[in-house]
């Protein structure tokens, strides 16, 4: 690609060169601007922000309450707001925070008038109503109708989230069947990977410890995963962990848990159907506004969904060890696509990781083999062993 050239070295020059005191002058200025380069980068791309032409925001959902219970749980009684597996109302701040944390970067993306418009967003949810529910928090933060043009008495306008049935949802809740991923997860399960087998063995006292104490048979990390997420919300919801949990939780299970969640994505063709479907969906739209052929040309995509479907992406795109193996509850990746002030002819793709919806500085994170910056025919071309023309085709069993 051809890089553009900057004002910053001819102003360099210039000062260097002034001997009289116009020239001079004009030398002293360039060089404040060249300063001013150096300190806070191009003031045209005030931060790079400036150049930004798309957004897309995955995120998980936010704290919810246990969807299982171990047979000796103290708190199967526990009286859990909207149920199993329901956002709880920390949750629902939790979303509420992530966009209001996210709003002041991408502002200028945001309508002018300060009202949902279908022509410039998108927001997409799995079926699961608490991942229904963080969109709508989410969206009460990020986009709060300005007060002149707010037509309810309240500080909230309703926007449309769309939501995928599970049996047709291949990128978030992804259970649409495809009998060729079935067939490689069995096998897994059926014949676990070498270090799974070394961790079953190392931990076999552990899952006795386990079995003996939950009244339930743990003996694949698949269950200490179920039994993490049980333990986790519980003391999340301020509630007292019975004391064998103590020195177990989370430090042992961690690991396990983790591992549990990269199981889904363990070889290149599970990453392809789990991870690659997401992906290509974010790189149509990228390409597609690029071109100037996204219809409508909207700007703003957000994608409500679960742990698994951030692991899956993350693992598809190799970037998983930069982040955490087990996203928190609101956790957040998001692609940003710029206008390039490097290249002429290409645009730039950003990667941002907030750990949940207290993060206020979000961590970078780098595609390997890329480059700095990473453009988009690069990002293209890095994405085609993953890239989805065709599910059905993909899912067919050979």
């Amino acid at each position: 690609m051809k890089k553009k050239s900057t004002m910053t070295w001819d102003c360099w020059q210039k000062g260097k060169r002034g001997m009289t005191v116009s020239v001079f002058f004009l030398g002293s200025i360039c060089f404040s601007v060249m300063l001013a380069y150096l300190v806070f980068g191009d003031s045209t791309d005030d931060g790079g922000l400036r150049t930004l032409r798309m957004i897309a925001i995955l995120f998980r959902h936010g704290d919810r309450s246990p969807t299982s219970f171990y047979p000796n749980d103290p708190h199967r009684n526990y009286p859990w707001t909207g149920g199993l597996g329901a956002l709880s109302e920390r949750g629902s701040l939790q979303m509420y925070n992530l966009g209001r944390n996210l709003r002041p970067r991408y502002y200028r993306l945001l309508p002018s008038n300060g009202l949902y418009s279908k022509d410039n967003m998108y927001i997409v949810s799995s079926a699961a109503e608490r991942c229904i529910m963080s969109a709508q928090s989410f969206m009460a933060g990020f986009l709060p109708p300005l007060e002149n043009t707010n037509p309810l008495p309240i500080s909230w306008q309703p926007v449309a989230v769309n939501t995928l049935p599970r049996d047709r949802d291949t990128i978030l809740a992804q259970k649409k069947p495809c009998p060729r991923y079935e067939q490689s997860l069995q096998r897994l399960m059926a014949y676990p990977p070498k270090d799974i087998r070394d961790m079953n063995e190392k931990y076999e006292a552990l899952y006795k410890t386990l079995s003996l104490s939950t009244g339930e048979n743990i003996s694949t990390i698949l269950d200490v995963e179920l039994l993490y997420n049980t333990l986790e919300i519980e003391k999340n919801a301020g509630l007292e962990l019975p004391d064998w949990t103590e020195n177990i939780f989370p430090e042992k299970l961690l690991p396990l848990a983790e591992r549990s969640l990269s199981l889904f994505t363990e070889t290149p063709l599970m990453k392809k159907i789990k991870g690659g479907t997401i992906i290509s969906e974010l790189l149509d739209n990228m390409v597609r506004k690029r071109a100037g052929i996204l219809m409508p040309e909207r700007s703003i995509f957000v994608y409500s969904g679960h742990d698994v479907t951030l692991v899956n992406l993350m693992r598809a795109l190799n970037i998983i060890d930069q982040s955490t193996g087990k996203p928190d509850f609101s956790a957040a990746i998001v692609f940003e696509l710029h206008y390039s002030i490097t290249f002429d002819d290409d645009f730039e793709v950003k990667l941002l990781y907030y750990f949940n919806s207290e993060d206020k500085y979000p961590k970078e994170l780098r595609v390997p083999n890329c480059g700095d910056p990473c453009s988009l025919t690069k990002f293209s071309q890095l994405m085609e062993s993953v890239y989805v023309k065709n599910y059905e085709e993909l899912c067919q069993l050979v």
